[in-house]
């Protein structure tokens, strides 16, 4: 037995469709809280591109600062028309990857640039910030 400290690290928790929103971000958001949490989720990914990233479907790490996470865990606007946990879905059945499944943090640029045109129109036609999203306007123009 050595003197030395396991150090584990948990792997980010982010829900699929966020991986697409991640590559269109631009600093706005539902609040300033959720803003510069999503601001520093995104720098700190870049800055480190072998962190662990787990992809889930529900409420993750972006979505801990959302004001629409009320009831720690839940999000409110899951009973919303475009219901987010359906879009969380959508991208992992489009990118072939089974909830929970962990990737390395330096995959999700491409694994979102994967996705055809028609795909993201599928996933984000009625996403609410569709109109200032640089990457849904990239895939659309």
């Amino acid at each position: 037995m050595g003197n030395g400290v396991d150090i584990i690290y948990e792997p980010i928790r982010i829900r699929a469709h966020h991986i697409l929103c991640m590559q269109g971000f631009q600093g706005l958001g539902y609040s300033e809280e959720f803003t510069v949490n999503m601001a520093q989720i995104i720098e700190e990914i870049r800055k480190n591109p072998f962190s662990l990233i787990k992809i889930i479907v529900g409420v993750d790490s972006i979505c801990e600062h959302c004001p629409h996470n009320n009831s720690p865990g839940i999000c409110n606007k899951e009973s919303e028309l475009n219901n987010i946990s359906d879009m969380d879905s959508k991208v992992l059945e489009k990118l072939n990857i089974k909830k929970g499944s962990i990737v390395s943090s330096s995959l999700i640029p491409t694994l979102a640039m994967n996705l055809s045109r028609q795909t993201v129109k599928k996933i984000c036609g009625n996403c609410s910030w569709k109109n200032s999203c640089l990457y849904f306007q990239d895939k659309m123009f």
